[in-house]
């Protein structure tokens, strides 16, 4: 006699969004989300789009969307991986060309800036300041 495998029980979304829900309430201030409810959000792309579950969870949309792609690829995440570091050298203040310098931080802001015959900006305070904004 052949048996129909159990179906296992998926979460819903309204059971996810109980658990963020008590995981706000419980919280610590400032604290990150913890990965099982990431994982828990990323398991729902599934069943459900993925801007309504980062609208049912109060969840960053693009942080969501970047989590389920990389499940969905099946690498591991850049956040793990570690940041590329570029050095730069900001001794000289004067720009006579063009330079195009854009940053994303690891919560998905972006900032890109154009500068052409740029006097007198202190591009890496600038760069510490928008890394810095989150902390």
């Amino acid at each position: 006699m052949i048996r129909d495998p159990i179906p296992t029980l998926k979460p819903t979304l309204e059971k996810v969004r109980d658990q963020f829900e008590n995981w706000r309430k419980t919280r610590e201030r400032r604290t990150a989300i913890p990965e099982a409810l990431w994982e828990a959000a990323v398991g729902l792309s599934e069943d459900y789009p993925t801007l309504q579950i980062s609208k049912a969870l109060r969840l960053n949309y693009t942080a969501l969307k970047n989590r389920v792609q990389v499940s969905h690829s099946g690498s591991s995440p850049r956040a793990d991986s570690g940041p590329a570091f570029v050095e730069l050298d900001f001794g000289r203040s004067i720009f006579h060309g063009e330079c195009i310098l854009e940053m994303e931080d690891k919560s998905g802001s972006k900032m890109k800036m154009h500068l052409k015959g740029v006097t007198g900006v202190d591009l890496l305070e600038l760069c510490r300041v928008f890394w810095s904004k989150g902390s």
